[in-house]
């Protein structure tokens, strides 16, 4: 995946991964804590992109 440098935290979180972490929160309350239900997976693969961004910039970063 090719993204524009993000703004990393101390803990190396962008942003866009903090919101994604939001909203599968929201996902899975709006769902009733149903982890099978398709509007909180669909959040919870948003989620992991936004995660695997940061990876790959941080493994990038010398």
């Amino acid at each position: 995946m090719t993204t524009l440098p993000r703004d990393l935290n101390a803990c190396g979180f962008s942003s866009e991964t903090i919101a994604a972490e939001y909203e599968t929160d929201a996902a899975l309350q709006e769902a009733g804590l149903d982890m099978n239900d398709p509007y909180f997976n669909a959040a919870w693969v948003a989620e992991q992109e936004q995660r695997q961004a940061d990876w790959e910039q941080t493994r990038a970063t010398p």
